[in-house]
């Protein structure tokens, strides 16, 4: 009797310790108070000859259309659309709070999926952003970091081609790089603030660029749905103009004009009231007035390289992929072939990626021996160039593979080492293989780094030629 008591005793008090861990919110933030950033961006101008901040938000809004009146009448929601907000400040978190002057709702970065930091910013240094981000209490380390040629406010007012919010659209894109293609080198928080404090090593993160689709049919160009499409607008804005006029003989039709007018003029007087100061910024970043300013959107376009904090260079696609490689971040990608042509005419797929780096230090100096292996399958083959039922073909078109993956690291080893920026983290390997050599050298580790051996030797494996075996021979 007493062994049950006690233990119901026992349960009693389990379970209230159980409630007080059970405290809901602490802050008691509700969703419909605050500004969900999804995207930040940073730059950094001139103004009044001191520099300053510029930071800027893409923050989700719900845009509901009520019901469309009388009874039984419905009501149509679209779900979510981004809106931009920027603002100007001596620090970025007197820019953000600037933001305050004209947002009614307290600012949640929680959601923030993309960091972009400006070209000019990045070349001046992104130490003061990162630190920025790490201090945050909301921004997670998970959150992807990229350089933005030209402004990242020009970069935050462009649109997406498939996704609801250009911030999820980025993301995703990087993310399903490293499945795809591995010709960017996608970086978070996290991995940016330990390049950033790891003596032999540097960053990189992807680049974006802006750019106008050059597809007719490219929802970019078409613009949003209701919306005149760029080929119909001048016929649209020329009808127009003549309906108007045609309205301006009648009473109903002269109080339209005035009313659009009006209206017009109601928010130019709005906009000086709310953005006051910061109504110049796109001026003084230099974005160029357009008549279509939506109408463009974001691609990844190789990878940015880094000096301590300083950007210093870009990496192409392919030298991207040589990264990628000696980092053992390719998961997937594609190495076009030349064979027996002099232009390519098959594909190799490859996937599951693994490096081995290893440090070798003798008289000669400092040297790294890279080994690369892989496996994949022939994705395409034109007019049936490689005899995949031959050895001696399929041994040539390996050769061919590892050669180009080879070539590949070469590219990015010399780019990176003309840059003297160490993006593969060899001075940090060379540290861990051998401590009391690395402590001789880490100060002149920038000398150093330009002048290392590099030996890459590649081994593909050919696995699958296709399930159709043999490619199609045209008769």
């Amino acid at each position: 009797m007493r062994k049950s008591c006690a233990l119901r005793m026992f349960i009693l008090a389990l379970a209230a310790l159980l409630l007080l861990s059970c405290t809901g919110c602490w802050d008691r933030r509700e969703i419909d108070q605050l500004t969900v950033v999804t995207m930040l961006g940073f730059d950094r101008v001139i103004r009044n000859g001191k520099p300053q901040i510029v930071i800027s938000i893409l923050s989700v809004k719900n845009n509901a259309i009520g019901p469309s009146g009388g009874t039984g009448g419905s009501s149509t929601t679209i779900p979510f659309f981004g809106s931009v907000e920027a603002a100007t400040g001596e620090t970025i978190d007197d820019a953000l709070r600037n933001l305050s002057l004209r947002l009614p709702r307290a600012i949640f970065l929680g959601h923030a999926v993309v960091i972009l930091i400006g070209q000019q910013m990045a070349r001046d240094g992104i130490q003061q952003v990162i630190d920025f981000c790490d201090r945050d209490k909301d921004i997670r380390y998970r959150t992807q970091v990229a350089i933005s040629r030209g402004s990242a406010l020009e970069a935050l007012e462009s649109q997406p081609e498939i996704e609801t919010l250009s911030s999820m659209e980025i993301l995703k894109i990087i993310n399903t790089s490293k499945f795809r293609s591995s010709k960017t080198v996608p970086s978070d928080l996290l991995h940016v603030v330990y390049n950033l404090l790891t003596p032999g090593r540097d960053v990189v993160m992807p680049w974006l660029v802006m750019f106008r689709p050059p597809e007719r049919g490219s929802t970019i160009r078409k613009g949003p749905p209701n919306a005149q499409s760029e080929e119909s607008g001048k016929q649209g804005q020329q009808s127009g103009a003549g309906q108007g006029l045609q309205g301006g003989t009648g009473q109903q039709g002269g109080t339209g004009v005035q009313t659009q007018q009006g209206s017009a003029l109601q928010g130019q007087v709005a906009q000086q009231d709310v953005t006051g100061a910061d109504q110049d910024i796109n001026q003084a970043l230099g974005i160029p007035e357009s008549l279509h300013p939506d109408r463009k959107t974001q691609a990844v376009d190789g990878s940015a390289v880094f000096l301590g904090d300083k950007l210093v260079g870009r990496l192409d696609e392919n030298e991207s992929m040589g990264v990628m490689f000696l980092n053992g971040q390719a998961i997937g990608g594609v190495i076009p072939l030349s064979f027996r042509s002099s232009e390519p005419n098959a594909s190799f797929s490859f996937r599951r990626v693994r490096v081995s780096v290893k440090p070798v230090v003798s008289h000669d100096g400092v040297a790294f021996e890279v080994r690369i292996k892989g496996s994949g399958g022939l994705a395409e083959d034109k007019d049936a160039a490689i005899d995949v039922m031959n050895e001696d073909d399929l041994k040539a078109a390996k050769q061919l593979i590892d050669a180009e993956a080879e070539r590949y690291c070469r590219e990015a080893v010399a780019k990176c080492q003309s840059l003297k920026s160490d993006v593969f983290g060899f001075g940090d390997l060379l540290h861990k293989s051998d401590p009391a050599f690395w402590r001789q050298i880490k100060d002149q580790w920038r000398d150093y780094f330009p002048i290392v051996k590099v030996q890459v030797t590649a081994n593909f494996t050919i696995e699958q030629a296709g399930v159709v075996g043999e490619a199609i021979k045209v008769k």
